[in-house]
């Protein structure tokens, strides 16, 4: 048998929860406050704009994005 890996996006997790949270409020399955959903996805939202300049900043410094070679 050939082993399987299995990979679990958080971010998509994360994503799949706030979601849910704003259904289920609209549908009022939640009573929970409009502004604690806005700043869920508010936090989301500031964590993968922190993560893309990171991968930016470190794909500089490792020059990651630089396949030619110098001659």
């Amino acid at each position: 048998m050939k082993n399987k890996e299995i990979s679990i996006d958080v971010f998509s997790v994360l994503t799949s929860a706030g979601w849910f949270l704003t259904i289920a409020n609209i549908a009022g399955i939640t009573q929970l406050p409009w502004a604690n959903i806005l700043g869920y996805w508010g936090a989301l939202l500031g964590i993968s704009v922190a993560m893309g300049i990171l991968t930016a900043i470190i794909g500089m410094w490792t020059k990651g994005g630089d396949k030619g070679g110098e001659k």
